[in-house]
């Protein structure tokens, strides 16, 4: 009986940390989820550039809050380029938006790349 017990043991063991190996995966949490909603509504609202780019890509780092209206706010714009500057804070400014997950006041830093 207690050979029957030990291997029991063992046996639960062996199960309960196959099973909290397995429960814990690598998905994404909601606000990463968020951040990325948030990204993809940039991508769509920046659409189309004006730029005629042969080769090369223009890259920003946007800092963007959400205000209490819904409203993208930009914060700033990081670029080498002035007009890439205008055209980022002109496309999202005051553009409402509905994404579950981001918080309003909170600052989150988008990483744009046109091509």
């Amino acid at each position: 009986m207690k050979k029957f017990k030990t291997t029991l043991a063992i046996i639960t063991i062996s199960f309960s940390t196959i099973a909290s190996i397995s429960a814990n995966t690598t998905e994404p949490t909601s606000g990463e989820l968020a951040k990325k909603a948030l990204r993809a509504k940039i991508v769509k609202l920046l659409g189309n550039h004006p730029y005629d780019l042969k080769s090369d890509v223009l890259k920003a780092d946007v800092a963007i809050m959400l205000n209490n209206k819904n409203e993208l706010v930009v914060v700033s714009v990081e670029s080498d380029n002035d007009q890439l500057d205008n055209f980022v804070t002109g496309k999202l400014n005051y553009k409402k938006v509905m994404i579950k997950g981001i918080a309003p006041g909170t600052i989150y830093k988008v990483p744009v790349k046109i091509k």
